[in-house]
């Protein structure tokens, strides 16, 4: 393989190690995104059973007021037993005193089943608040990690663009130009090794004759169907200086 050519293989490659760590860094902040999207996901399912829990509370507390209130009035009742004049009465202040009994029993029996559920969901609260707990430790060590991924990538990114520079000094001008031309508009990819028979940049099949005056490499050939600049390198092949 001629310099040229050589030269051009060795800047694509460049040039997609660096388009490689662009796309990583950029999808960095949509990562982290979804982890903390994750973790207001958890939030909200914790607030939900936060809110149930304060619910049961608020009826658990009016519940014991209608109790209080109907022991009190009880109380007030069987005081007024003692003050009736007629049997009328005392048989109606006796079956309001049945009545209120049993509504004593009801409510009674409506805050224990309050108290039952509130343990479950008192449980089903700790455990929500355990996950989000080890949740939220995981995503500040995978955050830390990303973040730390995204400064290893810019500095190599730095590293590639230096030693981009020195290749595309040895590059003749127009040659360069014909190359940025391309990656320009094939979304960063200017030089495709023929694969078999195909192009390696759109798989479209080349002819035979062009592979093999590529394989020369005496001159730049493109693939007729997407424009790039073809090549064709073996492994261990050397950088001719012709």
């Amino acid at each position: 393989m001629n310099k040229s050519v050589a030269k051009l293989f060795q800047l694509q490659t460049i040039d997609r190690e660096i388009l490689e760590r662009e796309t990583m860094i950029k999808d960095i902040p949509q990562k982290i995104k979804e982890l903390e999207n994750q973790i207001n996901k958890r939030e909200e399912d914790l607030e939900e059973v936060k809110q149930r829990v304060r619910e049961d509370h608020n009826k658990e507390l009016a519940i014991d007021r209608k109790l209080q209130e109907t022991k009190m009035s009880i109380g007030r009742h069987k005081k007024q037993l003692l003050t009736v004049k007629t049997n009328k009465e005392y048989a109606a202040l006796l079956k309001e005193i049945s009545t209120e009994e049993a509504n004593i029993e009801r409510l009674e029996d409506e805050i224990l089943t309050l108290l039952d559920e509130a343990e479950g969901i008192e449980e089903e609260e700790r455990e929500k608040e355990k996950a989000l707990s080890k949740m939220q430790e995981r995503y500040q060590k995978d955050k830390k990690t990303l973040e730390e991924k995204k400064e290893i990538f810019e500095g190599e990114i730095e590293e590639k663009k230096i030693e981009r520079e020195k290749i595309a000094g040895e590059m003749e001008r127009n040659l360069l130009k014909r190359y940025e031309r391309i990656r320009s508009c094939r979304d960063g990819i200017a030089v495709a090794q023929i694969q078999g028979e195909n192009c390696g940049g759109c798989f479209s099949t080349i002819p035979p004759q062009v592979i093999n005056e590529t394989k020369k490499g005496d001159r730049i050939l493109t693939c007729e169907s997407c424009g790039r600049i073809l090549i064709y390198w073996e492994e261990g092949e050397g950088i001719s200086e012709e």
